[in-house]
């Protein structure tokens, strides 16, 4: 049996990643990638990841991604944590997500993506119009009658 301590999930154009910190029933933890492809009747595939080795699989991994950055789009951005948390903030004091996507150079759907990974809620920021003012116009209809 196996216990999932945390998830997060990556969202993009044509797949989805759940990444789990599992707990197996001895006691030992390990992480757990779940991909799935979207649009397609495949079933979804299952990476499970020794921690003894995920340092050295990051390592790689960061190798790899500063090699394809030189030949990349440049318009693709690493989004650091500093900047995540910079998002985090601003949203929560009332910044549109549409306003944040200009500000750091990124597309909405990827700031929602990250909002929702912290665990926050996406909510509309649109100030709700005041009931007297639909009143007000009512009024001005009923006079000229």
């Amino acid at each position: 049996m196996k216990t999932i301590l945390e998830t997060t999930q990556l969202e993009f154009d044509k797949s989805n990643f759940l990444i789990d910190l599992v707990e197996h029933s001895n006691g030992r933890l390990y992480i757990e990638i779940v991909q799935t492809i979207l649009n397609t009747n495949k079933k979804s595939k299952t990476l499970k990841i020794n921690p003894s080795v995920l340092s050295d699989i990051i390592k790689v991994l960061q190798n790899y991604q500063a090699k394809l950055q030189k030949e990349s789009n440049p318009e693709l951005k690493y989004i650091t944590e500093s900047d995540q948390e910079k998002i985090q903030q601003n949203y929560l004091k009332g910044v549109s997500i549409k306003d944040l996507a200009m500000l750091f150079d990124q597309k909405p759907e990827l700031i929602e993506m990250i909002l929702r990974n912290k665990g926050i809620e996406i909510v509309e920021n649109t100030m709700p119009k005041p009931k007297f003012w639909r009143n007000y116009k009512n009024r001005k209809k009923r006079k000229r009658k």
